[in-house]
């Protein structure tokens, strides 16, 4: 986070808005040249500060009568278990989101199904897998937040790490 100076943390908060937004647009708003804000932007895709840019949908709009379901997996404590099992979830094709957690939590793994047949064919097919111990899940009823930017509320920026003996990569918020 060292990189990020002032100006490429207020050109990265519009961006978060927007991504869409033109870097003349973001110039115009911070008071700088269109080609410092394209120079500041590809420099921080160079240095991968930014890795991409993504749209972010509205699940009720695309899948109508889709469940979304975030599962609390406990794993055996073998560090081998952990990291095969962790492999192997984040290749479901339903799961959207996954995170290794602290404690006693194991995996939070969020995943997206068209319905409770599917849901229930998705945990037959995780139990099967090796190191398990045990798997809650619970399915969301209703969106009451959904925070994309939390450097408003002045917490440091949203990261993704890579972690390479999981096999992927794992999105962690800060703050």
């Amino acid at each position: 986070m060292d990189k990020l100076d002032p100006t490429n943390q207020k050109i990265i908060e519009h961006l978060k808005m927007n991504g869409r937004e033109s870097f003349s647009e973001i110039a115009k708003k911070l008071e700088l040249s269109e080609s410092t804000v394209r120079k500041r932007v590809n420099k921080m895709l160079e240095d991968d500060i930014i890795e991409r840019f993504t749209v972010v949908l509205n699940p009720e709009k695309i899948n109508s009568g889709s469940i979304l379901s975030f599962l609390t997996i406990i794993p055996t404590q073998s560090d081998t278990a952990i990291k095969e099992l962790a492999s192997s979830i984040v290749d479901f094709e339903e799961v959207i989101e996954a995170f290794y957690m602290s404690g006693k939590c194991g995996l939070l793994v969020k995943v997206m199904v068209k319905n409770l047949g599917k849901l229930d064919e998705l945990l037959d097919k995780i139990r099967n897998l090796q190191g398990i111990n045990e798997i809650e899940s619970c399915i969301v009823l209703r969106e009451l937040k959904r925070e994309i930017d939390r450097s408003r509320r002045g917490s440091l920026l949203p990261v993704t790490i890579k972690i390479p003996s999981y096999g992927g990569r794992w999105a962690a918020g800060c703050g």
